[in-house]
């Protein structure tokens, strides 16, 4: 008897060993299909796993793990074409959730936030610093009306001005809810161009202001006062009266030129021409102008540099300009060097204009291209200039294709570069 107790209890803890080794491996194949989002016991037999009182189980799992795979891959189609259209386009475009989580951001909206890890997933107040665009989306937020708005943002120390709007769309996470859709259309050349634009506005005002108000007041003068003008002030009110006219005259020639160089960038005629000889001709021609016992031009000509292919009558408006800008800022000069050199390396011609007179101070170098910029504002007028030559000057070298710059140092003198590429 006590031996057949013995036996069914060692055959009952066999069979709850047994037991729960099987559901150990059930709950091991559970948990590895859950991982992998696949479905469980398919090879087994439908009377195999009755047995086992596994097949309710099994079908609902199964039935569950259908449903998510198409679930997945209809999500991931979706996130797919939504990567596919938005991906590449140039607009900063970024879609996030009614708890503000970026679920979608394009290239361009990486590089412009730099994220470490990449934008999707993080919160949208951690990666738009911009008042701006926050008050823009908390608006949209609430009546979700579409407006468009202008915002700024400021990128590797740079303020960059963005077109910004707003749209409902479907998720990307989860189809069935809906998410909003941010683009910013990048109009920071605009901006800078409408910037540019009033200043132009503002300096040709004051430019032609100074010449019309001594020709109207010496005119009105003139006119009042006939009578008991002499003859002595009524000529010095004459002269001043041409003299501004004249300045009214080459403002205007000069304001032509640069709206024909910068609306037909292309009207340069390039032929075959000697620079050398353009150079020779220049200096002749200035010769005349200056002190023969205390100052002196020197032609310094690279005898490799043979005819090449430029617009000669633009390029002697270049020297012209950069000679002139020296006999009128640097008059007390004592020698001005015109120079030609053979660039092999960049297959370049590189020409310049050299003075040893009062120089430009470092801080006013990198300006002296721009419209209108003097480096000594009273003195320039006094001598007639327009603030035009030197951008006049820049925009036909840059037809040309070629690069133009400066360099001086105050009591040293001014070096001014142009260089042509050597086509010939």
């Amino acid at each position: 008897m006590t031996t057949f107790l013995l036996l069914l209890s060692i055959l009952v803890l066999a069979g709850l060993l047994l037991h729960i080794y099987k559901l150990r491996k059930v709950l091991a194949e559970f948990t590895g299909a859950m991982g992998r989002s696949r479905r469980v016991f398919q090879e087994q037999s439908v009377l195999k796993l009755k047995r086992l009182g596994l097949y309710e189980l099994t079908n609902a799992y199964n039935a569950f793990a259908d449903r998510y795979a198409d679930y997945a891959e209809q999500n991931t189609g979706y996130s797919d074409q939504v990567d596919a259209t938005l991906g590449a386009v140039q607009e900063v475009v970024i879609i996030f959730n009614q708890e503000r989580i970026i679920e979608f951001a394009n290239r361009s909206a990486e590089a412009l936030f730099e994220q470490r890890n990449g934008l999707k997933g993080t919160r949208l107040e951690s990666t738009l610093r911009s008042p701006g665009l926050l008050e823009l989306l908390g608006n949209f937020s609430k009546d979700k009306v579409s407006k468009l708005a202008q915002v700024s943002l400021e990128h590797n120390n740079e303020l960059l001005w963005f077109e910004a709007s707003c749209a409902q769309v479907k998720g990307v996470a989860v189809p069935q809810g809906e998410s909003t859709l941010l683009v910013l259309h990048d109009i920071t050349k605009l901006k800078q161009l409408e910037e540019m634009r009033r200043e132009f506005i503002a300096n040709v005002s004051h430019e032609l202001r100074t010449p019309l108000t001594i020709i109207k007041g010496f005119a009105e003068t003139l006119i009042e006062d006939d009578a008991s003008i002499s003859n002595e002030t009524r000529t010095r009110f004459l002269g001043k009266i041409s003299t501004s006219a004249e300045r009214l005259h080459i403002l205007v020639e000069d304001l032509l030129s640069l709206s024909r160089l910068e609306s037909k960038p292309d009207q340069i005629e390039s032929q075959l021409n000697s620079m050398q000889s353009l150079f020779i001709e220049t200096a002749d021609n200035y010769r005349r102008r200056v002190d023969s016992l205390d100052q002196q031009i020197v032609l310094d000509i690279d005898e490799r540099v043979g005819d090449f292919y430029f617009d000669r009558f633009r390029i002697n408006q270049v020297l012209d300009n950069l000679v002139e800008n020296v006999f009128r800022y640097a008059s007390d000069f004592k020698q001005l060097t015109l120079q030609i050199r053979l660039e092999s390396d960049l297959n370049e011609v590189c020409c310049a204009v050299i003075d040893d007179g009062p120089g430009i101070p470092a801080k006013d170098v990198p300006h002296i291209f721009e419209r209108f910029y003097r480096v000594d504002k009273g003195r320039s007028r006094d001598r007639g200039g327009t603030g035009l030559g030197l951008s006049i000057t820049k925009h036909i070298v840059q037809s040309h294709g070629g690069r133009i710059y400066a360099e001086s140092d105050l009591g040293q003198g001014v070096a001014i570069y142009f260089c042509l590429p050597y086509r010939n």
